[in-house]
């Protein structure tokens, strides 16, 4: 057996630490692996701590595997859910877990950062953890809150972009993407700037071929305006017109461009996906959970779920249990886990609780608390790479 001892003491005072330093021994009683696809591999531990049992359930990516992790929306479409397995069959993934955190009630949108194939479907308005993915499937983390902009560049002009894929409010000026529905369901009380993608086919090549952020106005509306498949609607409610100059100088075939400010050299990243709390960046303990505006009740041992990855580029999913004789792990032993347990330098958490699970192969492989399977909004799923992009 393989006895460690994780003295957070040590690390705080070398790292600067943003939590309080603690010390977690445990004592790994068994671990079992299996192949899950070549370059894929599953492993499920149990650990003995002080609490009592620990189980965990990771999937490790070989950097050379032809697998890549990718965000997967329920059903395609917002303010739905669905269950982890069915979305993971949908796409044809190897293994998955649930995602970014949710609401749970009426909206069922997310409350994160959201973006599918170069395009954001939701902002992120709380400065928190967002996994980047690049063009090859490379992992990024990071913690930041959203501003997004329209740019014209034909008159020089940016303009506040107030959110996505919602309900339009007095004076905002909202983007809505197909994921939102067919049409933007808003009333008289606005202007809808239909935007296609530049590209020289649009539709039938690889997204990875398509601009990630310039796009050609089409037309402008009033409202309830039909969504294109290759691009998005600027609503803008009308009150907010008379301020609005820059509207009586565009025209159809004018370019506009989408902007936010994401980290640099993430501009062309395909895929975003925002929860918290961000728990490692480049080797160093980064966990703030008050910085990041999460309560004191998510502190507890918990159900988890995180992604992370090492310096040699191999990525990881993970969920620990709270049922079936687990105890659970607090952030601080997530934190844990990822270092120690598996010598991660990047890791974030993402929603846990009865939310945690993970997919593999054809079954749900760890014990969700409360002991059913709950919907979730997205999933991050290792797919094979002709599928990514």
């Amino acid at each position: 057996m393989l006895i460690r001892k994780l003295l957070f003491i040590v690390a705080a005072l070398v790292l600067g630490a943003a939590h309080p330093a603690q010390a977690l021994e445990y004592t790994v009683a068994s671990d079992d692996s299996r192949e899950v696809a070549e370059g894929v591999t599953y492993h499920h531990y149990r650990l003995d701590t002080g609490r009592g049992s620990m189980f965990i359930h990771t999937v490790a990516i070989d950097p050379l595997a032809s697998y890549a992790l990718m965000p997967v929306i329920a059903n395609e479409k917002l303010n739905t859910v669905a269950p982890v397995k069915k979305l993971a069959e949908g796409v044809d993934a190897v293994a998955a877990i649930n995602g970014g955190f949710f609401d749970t009630g009426k909206t069922r949108l997310p409350v994160g950062l959201v973006k599918i194939k170069r395009r954001i479907v939701f902002e992120q308005f709380l400065n928190r953890a967002v996994l980047g993915i690049d063009e090859h499937g490379q992992l990024d983390f990071d913690r930041f809150n959203l501003h997004s902009y329209i740019y014209i560049p034909a008159i020089d002009f940016s303009q506040q972009i107030h959110g996505y894929n919602r309900k339009r409010k007095e004076n905002e000026l909202i983007v809505f993407t197909p994921e939102f529905g067919k049409s933007t369901r808003t009333n008289e009380w606005g202007v809808e700037i239909v935007l296609h993608r530049i590209s020289p086919d649009r539709v039938d090549k690889p997204f990875i071929l398509l601009e990630p952020d310039r796009y050609i106005i089409t037309s402008v509306n009033h409202q309830d305006t039909p969504i294109p498949p290759d691009g998005v609607v600027l609503s803008i409610h009308r009150p907010a017109l008379e301020q609005l100059e820059w509207l009586k100088q565009v025209y159809p075939g004018m370019e506009m461009q989408l902007k936010s400010n994401v980290p640099p050299g993430w501009e062309s990243y395909p895929y975003l996906l925002g929860g918290g709390p961000l728990l490692l960046k480049d080797g160093r303990d980064v966990l703030d959970p008050k910085l990041e505006k999460f309560s004191n009740y998510f502190s507890k041992p918990n159900a988890r779920t995180a992604v992370a990855r090492t310096l040699e580029g191999r990525s990881y999913i993970i969920v620990v249990d709270r049922a079936g004789g687990s105890g659970g792990a607090t952030w601080e032993e997530l934190t844990a886990i990822c270092t120690d347990l598996l010598d991660c330098t990047d890791a974030m958490g993402f929603d846990g609780g009865g939310s945690s699970t993970m997919f593999l192969g054809d079954e749900i492989v760890n014990a969700p608390a409360g002991g059913g399977v709950r919907d979730v909004a997205n999933i991050l799923a290792v797919v094979p790479f002709e599928s990514f992009i």
